[in-house]
């Protein structure tokens, strides 16, 4: 025969043997809390069972019986250790409930491998035994979606139901029970299909289970219903609704047919949430039969259980699902909750919750039933947290959804009254929650130009409910009434909120700039002033608002003002320009509007010239600056077109007003205008611009040598004086330079004007060497002098160099110094001489001059003198513009004279020139004066050494 036999044998008992093996061990592993394999290793051995009945399995009945019965005790009992609340079970205790779950079906597992033999023989009682343990292992497998496991266990259970089904002689007790165990196997049937999506299915069971109803005992009942509850929480997480309504009337069915006094305590709470779930269910069909069954099945629930919070929120839930919300109805459901309901923090914020969600149907019946709220419980509760949610809310609601005639009003005395039965001021963080609120309608209203409503919203927003809300936000609120109070003209009300204000508010810089409007407006140059000074000084690296200060001063038409905000303004980008800022253009603005100031009334405005001199000498800083780099945003503002302007502009001011402003001023301007002309000749290389710019160029520095003469003139302080003088000189050269390359260029009388020019130059440089004593200079100034000279150009040339010799003379200055100022005076006389035109008698006083001031010390200078004399007067002798005659006498008499001199001394021949000379001026004097025989007389008369 084949040795398969007792093979198969060996292995059926190896497999008990291994069974029993692993049973064995569970205790000691339940034991050890941290065995990670033990809920696979069960799982494992579950897969394997039950045995087969054979003969290895009867040899271990006994074993398996007890092992069994063992774990499933164990199994009982670490259940009960559970944890049962609703709290949060945690990691260890789901992974305990898992392990006593399967060691529950791996005991009955056990059982039934035991039991087999007895049920097949019939054996009711122990059929019962197992059948019981088999629905309690299902139920775990159910209720925690074991579903492979519960569908093992409900199908060995299938055969004791069986057994339990069949007729016979069997006690009654023992035959009800045994129905009872097969309306709950049903019932676990109807699940499992359930957990298994087959809805057919458990309509399948269910239908058995209910054609044994009879035998439902209230506890089983409960039982069922549970499970058919648990079935419709799943459909209506799924949206099934139609199945949803079906199974939970077949759960309220069940247990609405049992009697209450029967039922558990927890049954009544299972119904109520059975009705509950129904009425939701109906409201989400949508359907007027629906809704019709969900408002009988509220009634129902409402008549056992009026002041029950979940059956008030359900009625709520039911009235928002109406096509049309009656608020009137929420407002009574919401009143009745809120004065039965015990406060919490979880009550509070349902009533809250519904609070809002009756604003977007009502906002009136929301701000009352909030008002209801606080005056009915919060106060007397004294929880100033849900009194201050609540507030908020109703200002929320205010100011989002109800705003109407007298609200503003109902709302003062809402907050009259909070602070009346509070405590205290909200705290901050509420009070800025609701000034958030107000605030947005501050600036709503506002926007829309409703400008007495918004002071009214900022008045709210300064309750002394709001006492915490900080200087800055209330300073911002301020602020906000004093714009209100300028767009309505009111300046009045704008000056008394500003008196209220603490002091930092009054300081703030936003508010400084606030009053300047309304200074501005009121004439008040005062308050002006001082406010611009603060804007001024809080503006180290913003200057938007010292800007708009200059916007506000323009518009308002105060060309005053809005020149003292742009001196503000350049002070503060004297050393720095932020970016966006063009720079040129306030400087240009500036410029205009003191130009337009700058008479008034026929009256020439002396300071305000000097504001321009200061802007003008600004925009010159800043342009050289511009300058220093290559590329910069300061280089592309002070572009050449603005160059341009600003030279121009500068110098016709100086032309035109040259006459009129104090030196001092007038050579400010003038050094501004040649640093911007430089600028403009270094970078323009056009030849038709570049004469023009030359031209302007040496204008400037003519004035300036003019203007520092002046002023060195009239300076008592001789330090002072020589810096004036030293500037005439530096000025002058400046303008030599240029002349130098651009007189030749000249025709007509431009040439000659600026001929006459250059030599003025060139005689305020001289008296600025004397004065300063740079005799070295003289030669080089000099040259100057005859360099474009003619004979109607040297009048006061003349009498400048007869003063430079007189002083060199008083001071004993060097002889070589005093020889160059005479042979000036001569080329003078020389050169004047030559033309027709000259001034004979202005020529005749020169020389009489440099005869006399060569005598002592050049008499070579002086026979030229007398010869120069004699030539002219022989020249122009009978003309009208003859020599004068007078002048020829004294130099006829002083020369004769000298001559006597010399024949005193004994020198003949010296005496003999001389006398000559003296005779012939006296021949071309006048007729009828007697003064040349007078002198032949005396001449005749003296006596000579035989050798002379």
């Amino acid at each position: 025969m084949a040795p398969s036999h007792p093979t198969a044998r060996s292995e059926r008992e190896k497999k008990v043997k291994s069974v029993c093996a692993f049973a064995s061990t569970l205790a000691d592993r339940l034991e050890i809390s941290r065995d990670r394999t033990l809920a696979e290793d069960l799982q494992s051995q579950i897969r394997s069972l039950p045995l087969p009945a054979t003969s290895a399995v009867i040899a271990k009945q006994d074993e398996l019986e007890n092992l069994g019965t063992e774990l499933w005790n164990t199994s009982t009992r670490l259940r009960r250790d559970l944890p049962h609340t609703n709290a949060r079970i945690t990691e260890d205790a789901s992974r305990k409930n898992h392990e006593a779950g399967l060691l529950r079906v791996f005991s009955f597992l056990l059982l039934d491998s035991a039991g087999s033999q007895a049920v097949k023989g019939r054996e009711r009682k122990n059929c019962i035994r197992l059948m019981k343990v088999a629905l309690k292992a299902a139920k775990w497998c159910v209720e925690n979606k074991e579903v492979d496991n519960a569908t093992r266990v409900l199908e060995r259970a299938a055969e004791y139901q069986e057994i339990l089904g069949q007729e016979g002689e069997i006690e009654r007790g023992e035959a009800e029970l045994g129905e009872r165990l097969r309306v709950e196997y049903y019932a676990l049937r109807t699940a499992l299909a359930w957990r298994s999506d087959r809805l057919d299915t458990a309509e399948h069971m269910f239908m058995k289970c209910k054609q044994l109803s009879r035998f439902l005992t209230a506890s089983l009942a409960e039982s069922v219903a549970d499970l058919l509850y648990e079935m419709c929480k799943d459909l209506l997480s799924k949206n099934d609704y139609e199945a949803t309504t079906r199974w939970l009337e077949r759960a309220y069915d069940i247990i609405g047919e049992q009697s209450l006094e029967m039922l558990s305590a927890e049954a009544g709470e299972l119904k109520l949430s059975i009705m509950q779930s129904i009425v939701q269910a109906y409201m989400k069909l949508k359907t007027p039969e629906a809704r019709t069954k969900a408002w009988h099945m509220l009634q129902l629930l409402e008549a056992d259980h009026e002041d029950k919070m979940s059956i008030c929120l359900l009625r709520l839930e039911l009235l928002y699902s109406e096509t049309k919300v009656d608020p009137e109805q929420v407002y009574l459901v919401v009143h009745r909750l809120m004065h039965f309901v015990v406060l919490n923090d979880r009550n509070f914020k349902t009533i809250m919750h519904h609070v809002h969600k009756l604003k977007d149907q009502s906002a009136a019946t929301a701000c009352k039933i909030v008002d209801e709220l606080i005056s009915t419980r919060l106060f007397r509760e004294e929880k100033e947290a849900w009194i201050e949610k609540a507030v908020i809310t109703r200002v929320w609601i205010t100011c989002t959804s109800f705003v109407a005639e007298g609200t503003l009003i109902h709302l003062r005395d809402f907050f009259d009254e909070i602070l009346r039965n509070a405590k205290a001021p909200l705290s901050a963080q509420a009070t800025h929650a609701a000034q958030t609120l107000l605030w947005k309608q501050v600036e709503a209203t506002s926007s829309r130009g409703q400008h007495e409503e918004a002071e009214a919203w900022c008045g709210i927003c300064l309750h002394s409910l709001f006492n915490l809300a900080g200087e800055i936000n209330k300073s911002k609120i301020a602020r906000k009434i004093i714009m209100c109070a300028l767009a309505r003209h009111d300046y009045a009300a704008a000056r008394d909120i500003f008196s209220k204000m603490s002091d930092p508010g009054r300081d703030d810089r936003v508010t400084r700039y606030l009053m300047y409007k309304v200074a501005l407006h009121s004439n008040d140059p005062d308050l002006a002033a001082e406010c611009l000074d603060a804007v001024c000084r809080q503006s180290s690296k913003d200057t938007s608002l010292l800007y708009a200060c200059v916007i506000e001063a323009q518009q308002s038409g105060n060309k005053r003002e809005g020149i003292a905000a742009l001196e503000k303004l350049l002070e503060k980008y004297n050393d720095h320009t932020p970016a966006g800022v063009h720079l040129p253009a306030l400087l240009r603005m500036t410029v205009r509007l003191l130009t337009s100031e700058l008479v008034k009334d026929g009256v020439f405005h002396e300071d305000t010239f000097g504001q321009i001199c200061k802007t003008f000498d600004g925009a010159s800083t800043h342009a050289k600056a511009s300058r220093r780099r290559p590329s910069n945003p300061s280089r592309e503002q002070f572009n050449n077109g603005e160059i341009e302007w600003f030279s121009k502009n500068s110098y016709n001011l100086a032309i035109k007003y040259c006459a009129e402003v104090p030196p001092a001023n007038l050579v400010r301007l003038l050094s501004a205008c040649i640093e911007f002309i430089k600028i403009l000749k270094d970078q323009d290389h056009a030849q038709d611009k570049s004469d023009d710019i030359c031209l302007r160029l040496m204008f400037c520095h003519y004035l300036s040598v003019c203007t520092f003469t002046a002023l060195a003139r009239a300076e008592d302080s001789m330090q002072d004086c020589i810096q004036h003088y030293l500037q005439v000189s530096r000025h002058g050269r400046e303008f030599r330079l240029l002349g130098a390359d651009f007189i030749d260029k000249l025709r007509g009388s431009s040439k000659a004007d600026m001929i006459a020019k250059h030599l003025q130059v060139v005689k305020l440089e001289l008296e600025a060497t004397l004065r300063r004593e740079q005799w070295d200079e003289l030669d080089s100034l000099f040259y100057e002098c005859w360099k474009y000279g003619g004979p109607t150009h040297y009048d006061t040339l003349a009498d400048l160099v007869l003063i430079m010799y007189s002083s060199m003379a008083k001071d004993n200055v060097d002889r070589k110094y005093q020889t160059k100022v005479l042979s000036a005076l001569q080329k003078i006389i020389n050169a004047s001489g030559k033309g027709a035109g000259f001034d004979i008698v202005k020529m005749s006083r020169w020389i009489r001059c440099l005869f006399q001031l060569a005598l002592t010390y050049d008499e070579t200078v002086s026979l030229k003198c007398l010869d120069h004399a004699i030539r002219i007067a022989s020249t122009r002798k009978g003309e009208p513009n003859h020599y004068p005659a007078t002048e020829l006498e004294w130099l006829a008499t002083t020369a004769f004279n000298h001559a006597v001199d010399y024949y005193v001394q004994e020198k003949d021949d010296k005496c003999r020139l001389w006398a000559e000379k003296a005779l012939t001026l006296a021949e071309w004097a006048e007729k009828g004066n007697g003064l040349r025989d007078a002198l032949v007389e005396k001449y005749t008369g003296l006596t000579w050494d035989e050798g002379g």
